[in-house]
């Protein structure tokens, strides 16, 4: 299929809402997705259902219904981290109700583009928990959105995906981001060391919650903009922040304009609704192929930090296959490859840590085959994460056919990054 006719998705699904971008190969930007309500287009959809009873269809609780009963499911972030709820009297399955959620998410989507598929969506959430992570995959495969074309991450790193598919000029320097809710205030700072070839991008968060809060914007004691700047200023103080973004609805009111304004002093400011899930729809370019970013290694809580790799024999030459790359999702990693083993005992395995520019050698023996003719077993080396430092390595003998049946033998060796 053409590579125009082809999506890039980012969904951002939030407390309050979600939001959907796409990315235009055109404008080369992430660009927001949306709804037309009362003839205007309406670019955040409610993190809630409504289901008509008597006809079993579901829609957004702002869509006018058929007449009869309706059941409205409101607060779904908090529910997929169950298996099931109560509603209105009846219980639902949490799975089932994600999988409509996603649908009607997806079907602004081809109302849009109704001829293209989808060759990557990233899904961003605040916390990525080990249990919505595995719902959100378990309803991709009924979407037929299988890991290869479905990804899972939080808000940090879709902001660090955000903030280096800007111009370069805009983080040269360190980048900030205040996220600021009824549920908290965050600031998150992005360094980059280009003292490396890729540079590494990380992150760092601070939680302000407990310095200034939602409710002090309502008090008529607390002078919400000079609070607010004393806070960014000390968060800030000798950082080096030429670029800063602000997010959330606490920045809606006037005091915030005033405030933001203040801190443009040596910086630009900019504040949006939309950065994870712009963000997002970025990571979902860089992982389907399409990226821009070999320059740089985006590391996280969630992402390991040493390159995997294989020193194999192919095409008349050493080389080294990669079956980890520093900076991908630790439980996303699952790479393997066939080798022929030809007069050797062991298998190299080397890890390549990028932060501390160290070289690891490890050797795993074939023992055991010494008996067999040389060139006659088949082995498939297998890598996968049980956590961001630790790499499981398997090793299976697939033997060769009817000359040397496999004997079903299978090695794991845990190697600490």
């Amino acid at each position: 299929m053409d590579e125009k006719n082809q999506l890039l998705l980012g969904i951002d699904l939030g407390k309050q809402a979600s939001q959907i971008t796409c990315f235009d190969r055109t404008e080369y930007e992430a660009v927001p997705l949306g709804r037309e309500i009362n003839g205007e287009m309406v670019y955040e959809f409610p993190m809630a259902l409504k289901w008509l009873k008597a006809s079993g269809t579901w829609r957004f609780p702002d869509q006018e219904g058929d007449g009869g009963e309706e059941i409205i499911l409101d607060h779904l972030l908090e529910h997929f981290q169950k298996t099931s709820f109560e509603a209105g009297g009846h219980t639902f399955q949490t799975e089932m109700v994600l999988e409509r959620y996603l649908l009607k998410l997806l079907s602004a989507v081809t109302q849009q583009f109704p001829e293209q598929r989808i060759k990557h969506l990233v899904i961003t959430v605040h916390d990525k928990t080990p249990a919505l992570t595995k719902l959100l995959h378990q309803v991709g495969k009924k979407l037929n959105l299988y890991p290869e074309r479905m990804s899972i991450q939080n808000y940090r790193l879709s902001y660090m995906y955000y903030a280096v598919s800007q111009p370069k000029e805009l983080w040269l320097n360190n980048v900030g981001l205040f996220l600021f809710n009824k549920e908290e205030l965050l600031y998150s700072q992005i360094t980059v060391d280009r003292r490396t070839i890729p540079w590494i991008v990380g992150v760092t968060t601070q939680n302000l919650t407990n310095v200034f809060d939602y409710s002090m914007l309502e008090e008529e004691s607390v002078d919400a903009q000079y609070a607010f700047v004393n806070i960014a200023e000390t968060a800030m103080h000798k950082q080096a922040v030429t670029t800063l973004y602000a997010q959330g609805d606490a920045f809606d009111g006037e005091w915030a304009k005033e405030a933001l304004q203040k801190l443009c002093n040596g910086r630009r400011v900019f504040r949006g609704n939309n950065i994870f899930t712009k963000g997002a729809c970025y990571a979902a370019r860089e992982f389907s192929g399409e990226g821009k970013l070999d320059q740089c290694i985006l590391l996280d809580e969630d992402m390991i930090t040493a390159n995997v790799s294989l020193r194999v024999y192919h095409e008349a030459q050493m080389q080294d296959v990669v079956l980890a790359k520093a900076g991908s999702l630790w439980e996303e990693v699952d790479a393997s490859v066939d080798v022929i083993p030809d007069k050797e005992y062991e298998i190299q395995i080397a890890v390549q840590d990028v932060i501390k520019h160290q070289t690891k050698i490890h050797m795993l023996s074939l023992s055991g085959f010494q008996g067999r003719e040389n060139k006659t077993t088949r082995f498939t080396v297998r890598v996968r994460f049980s956590n961001r430092e630790t790499a499981v390595i398997t090793l299976k003998d697939n033997g060769f056919g009817e000359i040397s049946p496999t004997s079903n033998r299978i090695w794991e060796r845990c190697i600490r990054l």
